[in-house]
């Protein structure tokens, strides 16, 4: 007898005994190995779904089990939480391609061009798929009077916002996201960062870490260090007590040597470095691409917050710190001087509400007071509900540090907004391989509402817009969370930044509509019908590369010009299709001062005549930019002389027609803020109808600049896309790029279509009669 395989066996045999045992006893259920064993209803079919093979119960194939259980953020109290290992490949997951099959409301796409309009909608299709949900920020009071709220908890943001949108604020709006784990490697908030900025402007990259404060994760938030810096954080089991700010990390020379760093700067013109002051300090040389700017000293009699700015030349690449002597920093700030958002993420891998205050107080009020921010966004949970879930923590210690974290933001940031965030679903695996949610995540989440609320801060639940409890385990298999159960990927992390900043989109917008209530659709219009031929053209071009060409040619005023525009559509279409000979030529016949109301007479004989010989195949009309600085214009006489314009040239030459619509257009008034200009409104109103009536494509220039008030972003912007009236080189040819991208989309779709209809012609010739469709009775015989 083979005793050692029989004690083995016996082994497994108790062990199993005990694991049902357990499951059946009445304990509490993070104690029980496999918890489905006392749900409601019959025993044995559970039993059998977990002791046979699938295939011999029918069930679903379930995600393989781990060999540990993985849901655990933290080892021990203090320690920092595991962050998953980066994908490979950041590029967007195969759905990112798919044409979205959902729309969103248009006032949820305000300000988005058109690359991250189709991001956004394909990350609503994405939604759809997994039962995500939008879920409405929960506003808050933070200023109650005797007769209600006088002001609700994000009023300082949306102000600031407005400002930005007015062109009232010469100051950037500057956001300060503290969290754990979640955004350490600037997931989540990389989405929310980047349509902010798209929205309203960019302000910079804003706080970056002297280097990554961790061994994983991504690099975006910090520069490059040298060897022979000494790094203590307060997520440390020794963390340094009353000695840290709310950035959490200090990176310090002991005098050895002469640690360096460097940092990414393009569009930045000024660099602020946190450190801290002591009486031996040391010295800190700022250079820019090489060049020394400044010398900094950092000797003071007593230790103490400080920050330093130092101007940046045009054009800096890289700033470079190079150190002499002790000195401790905590980080740089890289902003651009211009009005704008600036959004810190400042992600600690296990943190917690009390880790963070395990800062200094003092030096906690003093970083956050200097960064001067509009919103401070609190993203903290996860930990707080793992630790619950195992009971290492209490609900009652858990709101006690929520509580005083959102007391310290109130009293060192007293006009500012504050939003308190719930944490995401996590799962666990049993020992039997079952995945369930983690206890904990709802009551965290309850009990951060009731924090939020009582502290005067806004409050968005995440956990509801992931998908509820359960999410995680739904995420899994679509490969949107970690094997970890606690970590999305990078394409989840995408769709939570996606859904909060829907959620502060839709908020503000209730607030503060839009300046010009007029809708302006985004993407090509009709081109399917009203570019048949022109399409038709390019595919003919594109299967064999001979044939006809494709004569384009775009009219309008040469005063109001998109200098590159011509060219770029000109290059971009080339590249595909081949120039002239055959391919395609985009060519312009504009004149000064024209607009819509002179394309009559002379003036369209003189254009009749010059196109008739040419017999281009599609014109592009450009009219408007100048229409819109009227301000007594005639909608109606606009649309009665623009539409007969356009049928008198396409009967001269035969062509196609597609119309552009203006980009946005903005005048200084008398006190030098920007504004829109006068008429905008009706021509944006107009063109759409006089394009239909034409029979003509219609392409909105600036809903693909980002819709309202985007002349005033793209004016910002290094290099300047714009002066307020018109674009620059550098615009015109962004906007030339939108322009083909959204042309060839049109393209791609009539292709899809038409091979669609020519299968379909297969399929259904010489097809054998239909029989009659079975009774009701036949079909449930089967």
């Amino acid at each position: 007898m083979n005793f050692k395989a029989t004690s083995t066996g016996w082994t497994i045999v108790l062990t199993g005994a005990l694991a049902l045992g357990l499951s059946f006893a009445p304990l509490p259920e993070s104690l029980r190995p496999i918890p489905r064993l006392r749900q409601e209803g019959p025993v044995a079919p559970r039993l059998a779904a977990l002791l046979l093979p699938r295939v011999l119960t029918g069930s679903p194939a379930t995600a393989p089990p781990q060999d540990v259980l993985t849901a655990a953020p933290l080892a021990a109290p203090g320690t920092p939480d595991a962050l998953p290992p980066e994908e490979e490949d950041e590029a967007p997951e195969p759905e990112e391609a798919e044409a979205p099959t959902v729309m969103a409301p248009p006032s949820d796409l305000e300000g988005l061009g058109a690359l991250t309009r189709a991001r956004a909608l394909s990350l609503e299709s994405l939604r759809e798929r997994v039962a995500s949900q939008h879920v409405d920020i929960e506003l808050g009071c933070r200023r109650p009077g005797p007769s209600g709220c006088e002001e609700h908890g994000l009023v300082p943001f949306f102000q600031s916002l407005s400002a930005l949108r007015e062109d009232t604020r010469r100051t950037p709006v500057r956001v300060v996201h503290l969290g754990d784990s979640l955004i350490a490697s600037d997931h989540i908030t990389d989405v929310i960062r980047d349509r902010l900025q798209e929205r309203h402007g960019s302000g910079g990259k804003g706080l970056l870490y002297i280097d990554r404060p961790t061994g994983a994760g991504r690099t975006v938030r910090a520069g490059t260090a040298s060897e022979g810096w000494q790094i203590t954080r307060i997520i440390d089991r020794n963390y340094p007590k009353e000695r840290l700010g709310f950035t959490g990390v200090a990176f310090a020379s002991t005098g050895q040597g002469s640690p360096s760093a460097r940092f990414p700067a393009e569009g930045a013109r000024t660099a602020e470095l946190f450190f801290q002051t002591q009486p031996q300090g040391g010295t800190v040389m700022f250079s820019a691409d090489g060049k020394p700017l400044q010398r900094l000293l950092t000797h003071f009699e007593s230790p103490q917050m400080a920050f330093a700015r130092v101007a940046l030349p045009e054009g800096t690449q890289t700033l470079s710190l190079h150190t002499s002597g002790k000195v401790e920093l905590h980080g740089v700030s890289m902003e651009s001087g211009q009005p704008g958002i600036v959004y810190d993420t400042v992600g600690l891998p296990g943190a917690t509400a009390e880790v963070f205050l395990r800062a200094k107080r003092e030096a906690f009020r003093a970083q956050l007071r200097h960064r001067k921010p509009s919103l401070v966004v609190l993203m903290v949970g996860g930990n707080e509900a793992f630790y619950l879930s195992r009971d290492r923590t209490k609900p009652a210690d858990i709101r006690a540090s929520a509580v005083e974290l959102v007391k310290w933001v109130r009293e060192s940031v007293p006009d500012s907004a504050c939003l308190v965030m719930s944490p995401l679903d996590a799962a666990v695996r049993t020992m039997g391989g079952e995945l369930v949610p983690r206890r904990g995540t709802q009551e965290v989440g309850r009990i951060l509402r009731e924090v939020a609320r009582d502290g005067g801060c806004a409050f968005w639940d995440s956990l509801a817009a992931m998908g509820g409890e359960g999410a995680a385990i739904r995420w899994l298999p679509l490969k949107l969370l970690n094997e970890d159960l606690v970590h999305p990927r990078a394409r989840g992390s995408d769709l939570m930044g996606h859904l909060f900043d829907f959620a502060l989109q839709r908020a503000y917008a209730r607030q503060h509509p839009q300046r010009l209530q007029v809708e302006d659709p985004a993407g090509l219009l009709d081109s399917g019908a009203s570019l048949r031929s022109t399409f038709a053209r390019l595919r003919a071009l594109e299967d064999a590369k001979e044939g006809e060409p494709l004569d384009i040619v775009q009219l309008g005023a040469s005063d109001r010009p998109l200098p590159g525009f011509p060219l770029a559509v000109q290059g971009a279409l080339a590249k595909r299709f081949g120039a002239s000979g055959p391919g395609v030529t985009y060519d312009t016949l504009e004149t000064p001062g024209a607009t819509a109301f002179t394309l009559n007479g002379q003036a369209l004989e003189t254009l009749e005549a010059r196109l008739a010989p040419r017999k281009p195949q599609l014109l592009v009309f450009r009219y408007g930019a100048l229409e819109a600085g009227e301000p007594s214009l005639d909608p109606e006489a606009l649309t009665q002389a623009y539409t007969a314009a356009i049928s008198r040239l396409r009967a001269a030459t035969g062509a196609e027609c597609l119309l552009i619509g203006p980009p946005d257009s903005l005048q200084q008034d008398t006190q030098g803020r920007w504004t829109e200009a006068p008429a905008l409104s009706q021509v944006l109103s107009t063109l759409p109808g006089v394009a239909r009536d034409a029979g003509c494509a219609y392409w909105s220039a600036r809903a693909a600049m980002g819709g309202e008030r985007s002349m005033l972003r793209w004016q910002r912007a290094v290099p300047a896309l714009g002066d307020g009236a018109q674009l620059t080189p550098e615009g015109a040819e962004r906007l030339a790029g939108t322009f083909v991208k959204e042309l060839l989309a049109g393209y791609d779709a009539s292709k899809a279509t038409s091979a669609e209809a020519g299968q379909a012609r297969v399929q259904t010739k010489g097809a054998l009669p239909v029989p009659a469709a079975p009774t009701a009775h036949a079909a449930e015989g089967g």
